[in-house]
């Protein structure tokens, strides 16, 4: 459809009556595709680079965009490095899409602002084990958290957040598949995410990525 709907627009001018409905299809059929992109990352299809990653240095070359993301709204940015983080193995641009989607999240949770806190940590096996999660094997693990201090999800919804199209935003405003784009490329990854959120106090996305050795 975007082919065609190209090929068209290069035979037309902007002053042909066809030439705002071609581009409607172009806007609509590029939408689509990112729909399908997003799809596929819920059910674990998409195509994986993995790429052996520092998530210290991840996080800080997102630092900038998070920022300009959260511009001109009371939001403030907080990073919290671990130290010496080991390496894991997961593709680079999915899993800063996980971190984009998780901090808009964020900011949009906090109309009234608030801050976003980024955290990093090293989990050794024992410590994985003093979690009490019985999904998650006796291992070595890399920690990180997005926290805000916004709304928080009602717990009636808890269970429903990470569906294919569920949203609680306005219509128009959301596709509802951001978190469950999250789930699957964490899950692609090897990883776990958990949420913990209290009603007026805020949430935290917990990502569990195994040690790279």
């Amino acid at each position: 459809i975007l082919l065609s709907s190209d090929h068209l627009l290069l035979q037309a001018r902007p002053a042909d009556a066809s030439f705002a409905d071609l581009m409607e299809i172009k806007r609509n059929a590029n939408r689509a595709a990112v729909l399908v992109r997003q799809l596929l990352a819920f059910s674990r299809k998409q195509t994986m680079r993995p790429a052996v990653l520092n998530l210290t240095d991840v996080i800080g070359d997102l630092r900038m965009l998070v920022d300009r993301l959260i511009s001109g709204t009371n939001v403030k940015l907080e990073v919290d490095y671990g130290r010496d983080l080991w390496p894991v193995k997961t593709d680079l641009s999915q899993f800063e899409q996980v971190l984009i989607n998780l901090c808009v999240n964020a900011r949009d949770a906090m109309p009234n602002g608030g801050k976003i806190k980024i955290m990093t940590r090293n989990m050794s096996a024992e410590e994985v084990v003093a979690l009490g999660r019985s999904d998650i094997p006796p291992e070595d693990l890399v920690m990180i958290e997005v926290a805000d201090t916004g709304t928080g999800i009602p717990p009636e919804i808890m269970d429903k957040i990470f569906e294919p199209f569920f949203t609680t935003k306005e219509v128009g405003k959301g596709t509802g598949l951001g978190l469950s784009m999250v789930y699957g490329i964490v899950k692609q990854s090897g990883g776990y995410i958990y949420p913990d959120s209290e009603v007026g106090k805020g949430t935290a996305f917990r990502i569990f990525l195994p040690r790279y050795i």
